[in-house]
């Protein structure tokens, strides 16, 4: 209890969040009714199931098991950038980039790879696999549960998207060169296949839940139980610091939204679907792309367009997304030698890149 208690007093964007929270309780106008209760139970299930696949190394084994298998450089990339975006798919991106970047770093010291740019595009395509699922990050879980989507409606919404950046996944991989490599011992990873089953059970109970076919509370109790029986040890690393830091979002969008001069500019920028994409575009670059879908969904109904804006705006700067935060993170602990700057202005640069290229593949498709 105290691991986790310390873990949560000293993660500095719940920190901040609760600082704007108080201040909005102090100043501002909050109900209860701005907690939306369906997504915080929505996201504590998917957490704790995420975390159990972590503990038991699920995702780790399966990288580790193709990576080995790889006879080129460019083979290694390719791999790894199609596990950070189908594996944010299934596990959030989040997952994605806590288990890949030290399996990348560490195939890096045993390969001559240059390793900023591969992580930084593994980051790049955790946030746009993460996008083609209700359940691969936070803001999808918010926008399925507050419109009420279904999942044949989302889908319709994330599949252009998402297979146009399956296609940019593979034609950046090309950019590699294709130097042969010998064999690549990476950790021994075993898994435990009767957990492993029980696990796949309890998920299918979460992700019912999470779509809106059972009730949510359902998804809870199978995300707990689950927890519980297959590895207690999972309760000391859910980081419950993200569900604290959403409650804190739900109750500064709340607070912000009833300021007039506030609301009125939101509802005169979100008017039509082009509008709410570039208002939710704009806004993820300077409050990240959660919040930004929170706020903006209490003003509109173009539930797509801020879909569009807050995946695209994703990208960019590395506040558009906690994921890029992550990475970043990541790189510090992992990598051996001082190259944070260089790391940050390189990240940087290709996120701003692919959030020029993903702007117009975004008019575009809500053009068509």
């Amino acid at each position: 209890m105290s691991s986790v208690i310390r873990k949560i007093a000293t993660d500095k964007t719940f920190l901040i969040t609760l600082f704007l929270a108080i201040i909005a309780f102090i100043f501002g106008h909050v109900t209860v009714e701005d907690i939306d209760l369906k997504t915080i139970l929505s996201l504590l299930s998917l957490i704790i199931i995420v975390s159990v696949y972590e503990q038991l190394h699920v995702l780790k084994y399966i990288a580790n098991t193709v990576v080995i298998k790889c006879r080129s450089t460019r083979d290694i990339i390719r791999v790894m950038l199609l596990f950070s975006f189908v594996g944010s798919m299934l596990f959030t991106n989040d997952v994605a980039i806590l288990t890949l970047v030290p399996i990348f770093l560490k195939i890096s010291q045993q390969v001559a790879i240059k390793k900023i740019v591969p992580i930084s595009l593994l980051t790049i395509y955790a946030n746009l696999g993460s996008a083609l699922t209700p359940f691969g990050n936070p803001q999808n879980l918010y926008l399925v549960s507050f419109y009420h989507l279904s999942l044949p409606t989302f889908l319709g919404m994330s599949i252009p998207l998402g297979l146009i950046g399956l296609i940019s996944l593979f034609a950046v991989s090309f950019l590699f060169p294709a130097k042969p490599i010998d064999n690549i011992l990476t950790d021994s990873v075993s898994l435990d296949h009767h957990k492993v089953w029980w696990l796949i059970l309890a998920t299918v109970i979460v992700l019912l839940g999470i779509l809106s076919f059972i009730a949510i509370w359902w998804s809870l109790l199978a995300s707990v139980l689950s927890a519980f029986l297959l590895d207690k040890q999972v309760f000391q690393q859910v980081d419950y610091g993200i569900i604290l830091t959403f409650i804190n979002f739900f109750i500064i969008v709340g607070a912000v939204s009833r300021i007039d001069i506030i609301h009125q500019l939101l509802v005169a920028t979100t008017q039509t679907q082009f509008h709410a994409f570039f208002a939710a575009i704009i806004s993820s670059q300077f409050v990240s792309n959660v919040p930004a879908a929170v706020l903006l969904s209490k003003f509109t109904d173009h539930f797509y367009g801020i879909y569009l804006g807050v995946t695209v705006g994703g990208l960019g700067t590395l506040i558009a997304s906690l994921a890029n935060l992550l990475a970043l993170r990541q790189y510090n602990i992992f990598s051996q030698d001082r190259t944070s700057v260089t790391f940050f202005k390189t990240f940087t640069w290709l996120n701003l890149i692919y959030l020029i290229i993903f702007v117009i593949i975004g008019s575009l498709i809500l053009f068509i």
